[in-house]
């Protein structure tokens, strides 16, 4: 594990990391929809802001998890019908 700083929303975090890029890509990400939403509301508190990011990426994740699903299905069914039709 490696120590890193990540800074959201003006913040600095310190955390233990796996992937260095993953996280601070996934920091950045994090900063940026707050940024955006700030943009838009900038009267809120920034707890308010973090919970907004929060629950758009929940929604991202849902709808990836709901994609790989229909997808996994896709492929399952492919499959049935490759063995079924085999030689």
């Amino acid at each position: 594990m490696e120590k890193i700083n990540v800074n959201i929303f003006g913040d600095s975090y310190p955390l233990r990391v796996e992937s260095r890029e993953s996280t601070e890509q996934a920091a950045f990400e994090v900063d940026e929809i707050m940024q955006q939403f700030a943009g838009k509301a900038p009267d809120l508190e920034v707890k308010k802001f973090a919970v907004l990011a929060a629950i758009h990426f929940a929604e991202k994740k849902n709808e990836l998890t709901a994609r790989l699903s229909s997808v996994e299905k896709k492929i399952a069914r492919l499959n049935l019908f490759l063995e079924q039709n085999s030689l």
